[in-house]
């Protein structure tokens, strides 16, 4: 998942420029959900995608390194693509559309609403704080309410 989020975001090997990762503030994340998948649409023009049957965790993100400082990022991580590619979404917490995606999640059966809360709280007061994964496929709760499809509930 560290490389993949490298490719996003840039990282240490130096092949991605500041200046495509950092986002401008007149042009937002943007959240398209569908039946099957969500699609993030960043600011650089690039676009990500995850399928809901193939989605594996979401984790939410608060830290002061760039590109994430100041904002709570939920990353959905999904399975890998038969070509190898990772199925993933980045999104901040304030991305056009983003309480369609959070309604979403939380009908998911065993997320963690307290752990996003925690992570929304600390974000506006400044703090950093570890990733924190607020559902998984197969986590307790959702093996309990139906364990193999643990997709997000339709809208």
């Amino acid at each position: 998942m560290v490389s993949w989020l490298r490719k996003l975001f840039g990282g240490a090997d130096g092949n991605t420029t500041a200046s495509r990762t950092q986002a401008e503030p007149e042009q937002p994340f943007i959240v398209n959900l569908f039946d099957d998948r969500l699609v993030v649409h960043r600011p650089d023009g690039q676009r990500e995608e995850v399928e809901w049957q193939a989605l594996e965790r979401v984790v939410a993100r608060v830290s002061r390194r760039a590109p994430w400082t100041g904002k709570a990022w939920l990353i959905l991580v999904g399975e890998e693509r038969p070509d190898g590619r990772q199925q993933g979404c980045v999104t901040p917490l304030d991305a056009v559309n983003h309480e369609a995606l959070l309604a979403r999640l939380r009908a998911m059966p065993g997320f963690d609403q307290t752990l996003l809360d925690n992570a929304l709280r600390d974000a506006r007061n400044g703090r950093t704080r570890e990733d924190v994964v607020c559902w998984q496929r197969g986590g307790p709760e959702s093996a309990a309410a139906g364990g193999a499809n643990d997709e997000p509930a339709q809208p």
